[in-house]
């Protein structure tokens, strides 16, 4: 009798126990901005989208991932704060052509007070601060100076090491310190179309006049490598201004990811193309929803 009580003491016990381990766990989650599960739906639907072969409708792909399409909606209102039925069609491979193309983008001011622009190695990067932080794409490694973001990487396809050491081989002679309380400032509004953000653009000359191109394209729209070389003062360097954009070192916040091809298609991104889908696709929710 007593041995069969202790069984169901420690069984109670142990269903309690999972009970209060779920919910922190869930707690921990619903704490948190932005959800890595959320985007690994995200990169299911674009995988699925991928081999499928033809149109699906929102229940279609929820089914290919097998989920609920509640489950699904859901999870796009997690992830852009938006639901629309044009779900598929905007993570599917051939979105871009849709998104409309700005011809005349402007070159914007970086004479700003949140703006900071090194053109080589100074004092200010004698010691970089960065951390790991959950985005609406997944992981990513966000990187700061005393003056602003230097680095923002996006993990999910190439993985965390690796993106640390892409920026580590960028300012070799820099001290990477990971810190929590010196970037807590900045994560909770990166995603929020802050303007106020500050910066510190490090590149030559040539490549700060691209990423203010870069700068110049809007949410919701795209331009092209050629237009960007355009406005950057050498129609002929689309090579060099493909060079400058696939260096950009602070990804989303100066959008190289709104630069396609000629013909409308993606196009290369430093941090795979998964990621530049995804972000294009996000944009699209934000602007026509």
């Amino acid at each position: 009798m007593n041995a069969r009580f202790c069984e169901q003491s420690q069984a109670f016990w142990g269903r309690i126990s999972f009970v209060l381990h779920y919910h922190a766990i869930n707690e921990v989650h619903m704490s948190a901005k932005y959800n890595r599960h959320d985007f690994n739906i995200i990169q299911g639907a674009i995988s699925f989208l991928d081999t499928a072969g033809r149109d699906f409708t929102l229940s279609d792909v929820a089914r290919g991932l097998e989920i609920s399409p509640d489950k699904l909606l859901v999870t796009l209102k997690n992830w852009t704060g938006a639901v629309s039925d044009d779900f598929p069609q905007y993570l599917s491979q051939g979105f871009s052509h849709s998104i409309p193309l700005t011809t005349d983008v402007s070159i914007s001011d970086f004479s700003g007070p949140n703006i900071y622009v090194t053109d080589a190695y100074d004092a200010a990067l004698d010691k970089i601060f960065y951390n790991d932080i959950d985005t609406p794409f997944g992981p990513a490694l966000i990187f700061a100076t005393l003056h602003g973001i230097c680095g923002l990487g996006f993990c999910t396809e190439i993985g965390m090491d690796e993106s640390k050491h892409d920026f580590i081989a960028r300012w070799p002679k820099a001290q990477f310190i990971q810190s929590v309380e010196n970037l807590a400032q900045y994560e909770s509004s990166l995603f929020d179309d802050d303007h106020t953000i500050p910066m510190h653009l490090i590149g030559s000359p040539f490549y700060v006049k691209v990423w203010q191109a870069l700068l110049g394209i809007p949410m919701g729209h795209a331009s092209t490598y050629s237009n960007v070389a355009s406005r950057a003062g050498n129609v002929h360097a689309v090579r060099a201004v493909g060079t400058a954009i696939g260096k950009n070192p602070i990804s989303w916040l100066i959008p190289c990811h709104r630069v396609l091809r000629k013909d409308g298609s993606l196009g290369g991104y430093h941090w795979g193309p998964c990621i530049k889908r995804a972000m294009l696709a996000y944009e699209a929710f934000k602007t026509r929803t």
